[in-house]
């Protein structure tokens, strides 16, 4: 099998798998705990409460549904079509967008059977440690904010203008970098020559 597809399998299932955690995890939390109950995992660390978040992060947008569906959505279509056409993109950029595309997946798959998205990370040790009242958050959102860290990544150490050329103009890059070489041959040819 070729190996541009192999990547491809690997690179949807880990997407399926993300995804799956994220859903898995918010429907296990919701049918063990009641609504309006917590359970404290750390003191002081972490607490597991139960919020239904009709906004954004931090609440932003409440009641916006259909602009926090169709924002995503359109989101995960624009990164399949770069992580498709563009095969050969480095693997922070591909992992951030994969890890995005799912966390964005998970709330909306919640937004569109629920209505909102279901909340239950209470990063209670920000305000323990500095007096930070943090949003509660799920899985999904540990994978926004993972994949968001590996782009930077890219950014900050992998980026090239190349990577997003079309495959035309990479062909044409090449052809000139190869006549390039051709002609400095030529001419060293030509130099070792007129030395003789």
């Amino acid at each position: 099998m070729n190996k541009k597809y192999i990547k491809y399998i690997i690179e949807v299932a880990f997407f399926a798998a993300m995804v799956a955690i994220d859903l898995i995890s918010k429907s296990i939390v919701f049918d063990l705990l009641s609504s309006g109950n917590s359970y404290t995992v750390w003191e002081g660390i972490f607490t597991v409460r139960l919020a239904r978040n009709i906004g954004a992060s931090f609440s932003m947008l409440s009641g916006k549904t259909l602009f926090l569906t169709m924002m995503p959505i359109i989101a995960i279509i624009g990164i399949t079509l770069l992580l498709v056409l563009r095969p050969n993109t480095p693997k922070n950029l591909r992992i951030g967008c994969i890890m995005i595309a799912a966390g964005a997946l998970g709330n909306v798959v919640d937004r569109i059977v629920l209505g909102y998205v279901r909340d239950f990370i209470d990063y209670v040790f920000l305000e323990t440690w500095f007096g930070i009242d943090f949003a509660i958050g799920n899985i999904a959102d540990l994978f926004l904010l993972g994949g968001v860290i590996m782009l930077i990544l890219y950014i900050i150490f992998e980026f090239s203008e190349a990577d997003f050329y079309s495959k035309a103009k990479i062909e044409k890059l090449r052809a000139e970098k190869a006549k390039a070489e051709v002609s400095s041959e030529n001419v060293e040819k030509v130099d070792s020559t007129d030395g003789e």
